[in-house]
């Protein structure tokens, strides 16, 4: 794999074991803009769907986890 880049050497592996990939790559120098490359264009559409549906789910329940403050309120009232 001399001459590649590590994007095109990601991109030749992957190639041999699975069917549809997508990668998504930011340099160290431009933290500003990245690199993408997928097998199938409509593929990679439905795996970044699928992909922003999982990372959605994981932020909220992450968010879920910080300790929330509780407001009781004394009930006056008799019990049924």
């Amino acid at each position: 794999m001399n001459g590649m880049t590590p994007l095109e050497q990601a991109r030749a592996i992957l190639g041999e074991y699975y069917k549809n990939y997508v990668v998504i790559v930011q340099d160290y120098d431009n933290p500003t803009s990245y690199d993408v490359t997928f097998s199938d264009p409509y593929a990679a559409m439905g795996l970044l769907d699928c992909a922003n549906n999982y990372h959605q789910t994981y932020l909220n329940v992450e968010s879920n986890l910080v300790e929330e403050e509780w407001v009781w309120e004394d009930d006056d009232g008799e019990e049924d």
